[in-house]
């Protein structure tokens, strides 16, 4: 894990409250990862790595305060990371199924798999994108019904998002990246720790991402 001090390239709108920040500086890490950003109120938040037109990059929903100034205000960041357990997954074919929230981590797993990409988002997007978008909880529940032809499925997104998915394609190979408030990123404060099959786990030192049958739904 390193110290980082990385200065913003663009902020840009994807939705009504997602936005994609990208950077100058470079990084190396792997598909699903992330970094432990500080707020000005020295609250650190986590978020997944990615690509955006060949930059790092990241995916911002703005929440509260602290998200809302670094898409309103920030111009750098300070950050902890890379952080997590990489995805490593190149056994046949995949589909990530997202929310724009992770939007970047679709890039980056577009460059790194074998994978379909689909967007699922409540509002419409504000701006092209080169993956299937599907608009509305209706619609996204009938694409889910008629998927077929897969070797594994990422899903990331909401908790509902996820269970939705994961109730629906149920006996399918899945894995799942969580989101979970995190005070450290590095297993310290124990603030992210869910219940999985195999005992408690945490999400930033034993994910992000977890398969779908190892979790307590």
């Amino acid at each position: 894990m390193e110290k980082l001090f990385l200065s913003i390239s663009q902020k840009i709108q994807v939705n009504a409250n997602t936005w994609v920040i990208t950077f100058n500086e470079t990084l190396k890490f792997y598909p699903g990862q992330f970094i432990m950003i500080e707020t000005p109120k020295l609250v650190r938040k986590p978020f997944v790595l990615g690509r955006w037109d060949k930059r790092l990059s990241i995916s911002v929903q703005v929440k509260g305060e602290g998200t809302k100034w670094m898409v309103e205000k920030a111009s750098h960041l300070k950050c902890h990371g890379p952080l997590g357990k990489p995805f490593d997954m190149n056994q046949g074919k995949g589909l990530f199924i997202s929310s724009p929230t992770c939007l970047t981590l679709a890039n980056i797993l577009k460059e790194n798999f074998d994978v379909d990409i689909i967007i699922g988002s409540r509002t419409p997007l504000l701006l092209k994108i080169p993956y299937e978008t599907v608009i509305g909880d209706k619609k996204f529940l009938k694409l889910l019904k008629s998927l077929t032809g897969y070797d594994w499925y990422l899903i990331s997104g909401s908790v509902e998002m996820e269970k939705v998915v994961y109730k629906t394609l149920k006996g399918k190979k899945l894995y799942f990246s969580l989101e979970e408030f995190m005070g450290c990123g590095i297993g310290a404060c124990k603030s992210c720790a869910v219940e999985t099959k195999n005992g408690i786990k945490h999400v930033c030192t034993d994910g992000p991402i977890f398969e779908g049958d190892e979790l307590c739904w």
